[in-house]
């Protein structure tokens, strides 16, 4: 029972939803109707003014955001790669050896320190989340992990955004636009992975062929609520074009009622 507003204006009110572990979820709705407002009330990155957004105990959300919030003094190994967690910090330390280690091939103190790394990574079972982090920078062209992330454009921040949300394999997926900055190419590796992912998901995309392809349930928000459907972004626009249908007749039903009553109270009945 979720209520935000914007002022005086209530954005949503009283909408409650639950999102399954296996549900892949797409967001739709008019321009100014609050999908982006849900995202971020669901991923917790803002409050809402009443009610209640319950998480399962331990469960990791991940989140792109429209305006990705970056440490522009990081590099975008640092920002992909994030956390203080043993793996993470391993990976981190690895790769910025390596780093230093092309720029000075002949560094005797970088090529010991990557050995010394190597068995950390090991010992921290972090080779999967390194080679997860490098794959997915290469897949989205980001190819030069140690960039200041300052000196990024605005697409490139967002290309940075999302292979962290990816990296971090997270329980539920929040992405809010991912197929923008990305070239066809890139969209159907997204949607290649998307479709098998393993957790929960919730994305808002302007592109409705990738909408299509990758949910399985559909919100659409509106009037300072919400409406959920089972299928893809197809089987929705069908119930909708059902529901038109039922609506249409219920209305023609009621015009009907009322030209009647109108004729008898003109017979002065």
């Amino acid at each position: 029972r979720v209520h935000k507003s914007y002022g005086t204006k209530p954005l949503l009110e009283d909408v409650s939803f639950v999102i399954e572990a296996d549900e892949r979820v797409g967001v739709v709705g008019a321009n100014g109707a609050g999908k982006t407002t849900l995202l971020r009330l669901a991923a917790g990155t803002e409050p809402a003014d009443g009610g209640r957004v319950l998480t399962a105990s331990g469960a990791r959300i991940g989140v792109l955001a429209q305006r990705p919030d970056l440490d522009d003094a990081g590099t975008i190994l640092d920002a992909v790669v994030a956390g203080d967690g043993p793996a993470a910090v391993a990976v981190r330390d690895y790769e910025h050896a390596l780093a230093r280690l092309d720029r000075q091939p002949d560094d005797a103190e970088a090529g010991a320190d990557i050995a010394r790394l190597s068995a950390r990574l090991d010992a921290v079972g972090g080779w999967d989340l390194e080679s997860r982090a490098r794959a997915t920078l290469d897949r989205l062209g980001l190819t030069d992990p140690e960039a200041i992330v300052g000196t990024l454009s605005g697409g490139q921040r967002k290309r940075v955004a999302l292979a962290r949300a990816l990296v971090e394999r997270p329980d539920l997926l929040i992405l809010d636009e991912p197929t923008n900055h990305l070239d066809t190419e890139t969209i159907e590796w997204l949607e290649g992975l998307l479709t098998s992912w393993t957790g929960a998901l919730m994305l808002v995309t302007h592109d409705r062929y990738f909408l299509d392809r990758v949910t399985n349930r559909m919100i659409e928000v509106g009037g300072g609520g919400i409406q959920r459907y089972v299928g893809s972004y197809s089987d929705y626009l069908e119930q909708k074009a059902a529901q038109a249908v039922v609506e249409a007749a219920e209305e023609s039903k009621r015009q009907n009622l009322a030209t009647r009553e109108l004729a008898w109270l003109r017979r002065g009945a």
